[in-house]
């Protein structure tokens, strides 16, 4: 039997089909309110979707790592494993780090260690060898000790920080100049951005203007905007609602590659760098085990959305940080993804789905005319801390539009 006979058994049925058939069950029932849902990150979500409906999306026949990057940043599966050292002492935060990578951290991010000079920064990374390395919470001192680090030749693996560069774009770009390729000094965090009671749809738009207010700020100081975008990484915290995290991943790569490419920027160097990790909110002391079932489905979604490392914070996290039990258990988690659910196996694994797809492109329509709308007030930096507690209401879209 060949394969045009049998599909030639199954002939198509139009959308016109489809909505007669769902008319008639609905009986009268308002077919808005029955199914359509509007979710609470402002996207209209259908009960169905159809080939029909990816006409006109430009990115379809890009593969995995080309621009626009909607389908990843790199044409393989694969994600770093990311495990948080919160320690002060660098001694202390070094045997940490050495024992996380030993179970299987990929990437070590370093919170709150106390940096005061090169000698230190040594201490603190000894032995760590080819292991990438972040560190939250960096302030000038931290940036200027990890430059002078990177700078002296003495590790090849790559440093990154967190260190906003908003707070001192002067700095930022002095920075930016003396320091080597491979040296990622700043990130931008959607979260912390954001104002407060943001949905995570907003947050993306938040980080996408300060994204654009930081390279409107470095090509102001002559840097070239291939050198800044190489040198911002985007944090994102993850919450349950799966192909909305998925899909705003992909949005916001093929955004930033937009807007990169219209600040001059090189296509190779429009790929977003892209941190995710877990946001679960703390449950209760006698059901703190669901967080393990959680995490692993925002894990999953920040997998198929193409983050480049993902942390995944321990179970506990509300109460025993520090507790050995949660910390291997979340790294065992992606473990398990990567060895045994073989999730680094596909690049994309989504791409072509009717819903994933539509409903990128309806977050990123939706990011880009907030981010509009931010950058209309002034970007980021002109809205005042007073603004930032208004609340979300102020970043909807008026009616209408």
């Amino acid at each position: 039997m060949t394969a045009g006979t049998l599909l030639d058994e199954f002939p198509p049925v139009g959308t016109a089909a489809w909505e007669a058939a769902i008319a008639a069950d609905l009986k009268g029932a308002s077919y808005q309110e029955k199914l359509i849902w509007r979710a609470p990150q402002g996207v209209t979500v259908r009960p169905y979707y159809r080939a029909e409906d990816l006409a006109g999306l430009g990115w379809l026949d890009a593969p995995p790592g080309a621009f626009p990057f909607v389908r990843g940043a790199r044409a393989e599966g694969g994600w770093r494993i990311r495990e948080e050292i919160a320690a002060a002492d660098a001694a202390e935060a070094n045997r940490a780090a050495l024992s996380a990578a030993a179970g299987g951290a990929e990437e070590i991010a370093f919170r709150g260690v106390s940096i005061g000079d090169v000698s230190r920064l040594a201490l603190l990374l000894a032995n760590l060898g080819e292991i990438p390395v972040h560190f939250d919470s960096a302030d000038e001192p931290i940036l200027r000790a990890l430059l002078e680090f990177v700078r002296s030749g003495s590790r090849s693996a790559p440093v990154s920080a967190d260190f906003d560069p908003q707070a001192g774009p002067d700095f930022a770009a002095a920075v930016l100049a003396a320091a080597p390729d491979g040296f990622a000094p700043f990130a931008i965090d959607g979260l912390r951005r954001a104002p407060a009671g943001a949905n995570p749809v907003e947050q993306t738009a938040w980080a996408l203007a300060a994204g654009v207010q930081f390279l409107r700020a470095m090509q102001e100081r002559n840097i070239a905007a291939d050198r800044a975008a190489a040198a911002v990484e985007f944090n994102f915290a993850l919450g349950a609602n799966y192909f909305f995290e998925i899909a705003r991943l992909r949005a916001f790569r093929m955004l930033w590659a937009r807007v990169v490419e219209c600040f001059g920027g090189l296509r190779a160097s429009a790929r977003a760098r892209i941190a995710a990790r877990t946001a679960y909110p703390p449950a209760a002391p006698d059901k703190s085990h669901w967080n393990i079932l959680r995490a692993t489905t925002e894990a999953m979604s920040a997998i198929l959305g193409g983050a480049d490392s993902i942390c995944i914070a321990p179970f506990e996290e509300g109460g025993e940080a520090g507790n050995q039990a949660g910390r291997r258990l979340a790294r065992n988690v992606q473990l398990l993804l990567k060895q045994e659910s073989f999730f680094t196996r596909v690049a994309d694994p989504g791409g072509g789905s009717y819903y994933l797809e539509t409903l990128t492109d309806s977050i990123a329509c939706d990011v880009w005319k907030i981010m509009q709308g931010i950058e209309a007030r002034g970007g980021p930096q002109a809205n005042s801390e007073e603004h930032r507690q208004e609340g979300a209401g102020l970043l909807q879209p008026e009616a209408g539009n």
